[in-house]
């Protein structure tokens, strides 16, 4: 169980984001309450449908496939992933690749491959289903709730935080952050790498991933 968000009076709200970086996750974890956007358009390159892990040549990106025809105007729960080419099993052996060695591979790479392999229709049903896959290994217990409207702009005691981290800005900074340290596979050839995805940490410390939120 997590204390920090008892402590805070603030509430974040954030696109529905797909295995976020530990560095988001820190700001969950320490929220006093989350709402995840329910009503907001599709925006292309962002954490919705794109994740960073860790190979041995330096971080990676991983994006899931969507249906043509996507666009801003498109809201975002009616966005669609694409089968037409069979893209599981890549993701499957490059996620093995990257972490088939790290400390808890086997504890929890089957059941992270059973969501996908459910081949949800829904992007939206993918990031919710993959996000509690999360919380429950990490314990983080922060209230998470959807928003009931779209607000343009929030006030007070809300961080709005909406599109306002990108993979792409990320990938030039990925070092730049004051996440602990914690031993990654291929720390020993590319450095510590702090603000991959949340996989990461959770591949090589399992629930310890806890302490380093």
């Amino acid at each position: 169980m997590h204390f920090n968000h008892y402590f805070c009076t603030m509430k974040l709200v954030i696109e529905n984001q797909i295995l976020a970086p530990i560095y988001i996750w820190s700001k969950i974890d320490k929220a006093s309450e989350v709402f995840i956007e329910r009503y907001d358009n599709y925006n292309k390159r962002t954490y919705r449908n794109r994740f960073i892990i860790l190979s041995q040549n330096g971080p990676l990106t991983i994006s899931i496939p969507l249906k043509k025809g996507k666009n801003r105007n498109l809201r975002f729960t009616n966005v669609q992933i694409s089968y037409d080419k069979n893209w599981i099993p890549n993701l499957k052996n490059t996620i093995k690749t990257c972490y088939g060695s790290a400390p808890y591979f086997d504890f929890y790479f089957d059941d992270l491959m059973d969501i996908f392999n459910k081949k949800h229709n829904s992007l939206f049903e993918l990031n919710n289903e993959l996000r509690a896959f999360i919380t429950k290994i990490t314990e983080i217990d922060t209230p998470i709730n959807f928003t009931k409207e779209y607000i343009a702009e929030y006030h007070n005691d809300f961080d709005d935080s909406r599109d306002k981290f990108n993979p792409v800005k990320d990938l030039k900074n990925i070092k730049n952050s004051n996440i602990k340290k914690y031993p990654q596979v291929f720390e020993y050839k590319i450095g510590f790498v702090p603000n991959a995805s949340i996989l990461d940490s959770i591949f090589n410390i399992g629930n310890q991933t806890a302490l380093i939120i």
